[in-house]
C-alpha cells in the first residue's frame, strides 16, 4: 500500500508540473501574440495530427503560410480547424484553400462553399511536401478549384514550433 501511495504522489506531482508548464507557456504566448484562444478539437478530420478532445492554442495572426493549421468559421458559423493546402492570389487579395488531413475533400467546395470567395483568374500556390504521391493527390483535388477563404473568416492559427502544433492530448472532454 505504501508503494502505491508513493507512486500516486509522484504521478500527481508530475501532472501538476506539466499543468504549470503549460499555463506558463500559454501566458508567454499571450504576451507575445496578444489574445489567445484555447480550442478543443471535435471530430477526426485532422487525424492523426489532432484527435477528438485535444486542446490547441490558437493565436491571432496576419501571416498564414502553406501548411499552417488555421481556425476559421464555416458556412454555419462553426469553428473549423484545418490545414492550408493552397493559396489563391486574386486581384491583390490572398484566399486560402483548406482541407482536413483526414478528409477526402477541399473545404471551399463543401463546408465553407457559400462563404468562400470565387476567383476565376486566381494564381494558385500549392503546399509542398516530401511525399510526391501526396503532392500528386493534392494537385488532383485542387484541379479547377477557384474558391478560397479570405482573412475575414479566419480566427487564427494553431500555435506551432517548427511546424509542430502545440497541443494537449488525451483530455477526453465530453460535450
Amino acid at each position: 500500500m505504501y508503494i502505491i501511495r508513493k507512486y500516486a504522489k509522484i504521478l500527481l506531482n508530475v501532472l501538476l508540473a506539466l499543468i504549470v508548464a503549460f499555463l506558463l507557456y500559454a501566458n508567454i504566448a499571450y504576451y507575445v501574440f496578444g489574445q489567445i484562444t484555447l480550442a478543443i478539437v471535435r471530430g477526426g478530420s485532422m487525424y492523426p495530427l489532432l484527435r477528438d478532445g485535444d486542446l490547441v492554442i490558437v493565436v491571432p495572426t496576419h501571416t498564414i503560410d502553406l501548411g499552417d493549421v488555421i481556425v476559421y468559421r464555416n458556412d454555419r458559423e462553426e469553428f473549423v480547424i484545418h490545414r492550408v493546402v493552397a493559396k489563391l492570389e486574386c486581384n491583390g487579395k490572398t484566399l486560402y484553400v483548406t482541407k482536413g488531413d483526414n478528409n477526402p475533400f477541399i473545404d471551399s467546395l463543401s463546408i465553407v462553399y457559400r462563404k468562400s470567395i470565387e476567383c476565376s483568374d486566381a494564381r494558385q500556390t500549392t503546399i509542398n511536401s516530401t511525399s510526391r504521391k501526396y503532392v500528386e493527390y493534392l494537385l488532383k483535388l485542387l484541379e479547377g478549384v477557384n474558391r478560397g477563404i479570405d482573412n475575414n473568416r479566419i480566427v487564427g492559427k494553431a500555435l506551432s514550433i517548427n511546424n509542430i502544433v502545440i497541443k494537449v492530448t488525451g483530455l477526453l472532454i465530453n460535450s
